[in-house]
């Protein structure tokens, strides 16, 4: 697991499955049979992760644009929410041209 998400690229997990349910997301981890609402935010996030490998770099800098806040605050919020998406074991981690699955 990484302690920072410098230089990691992630990706959703190919065990999550989500929908957009009025502006929010709702998750469902198959393995796990759970379910994880997140919000509007969160879920342009998830957007990002589900289209392919990304940074959070990257997605720091969609939110930014996309919600109209400052870069520094979008890199906060952005590396808290996937510390949660870590913990729930729905992200896997790329590095160094292997995968990590946490699933």
């Amino acid at each position: 697991m990484a302690e920072t998400w410098h230089d990691v690229t992630i990706r959703l997990s190919g065990r999550v499955r989500f929908r957009t349910v009025a502006e929010e997301g709702v998750l469902v981890h198959l393995r796990r049979g759970q379910v994880i609402v997140v919000s509007r935010v969160g879920l342009v996030i998830v957007k990002a992760l589900a289209q392919g490998a990304t940074s959070a770099a990257a997605l720091a800098e969609l939110v930014a644009g996309e919600f109209q806040v400052e870069l520094g605050q979008a890199r906060r919020d952005v590396e808290a929410f996937l510390d949660q998406l870590r913990a729930e074991e729905v992200l896997e981690e790329i590095n160094a041209g292997a995968a990590t699955a946490r699933e």
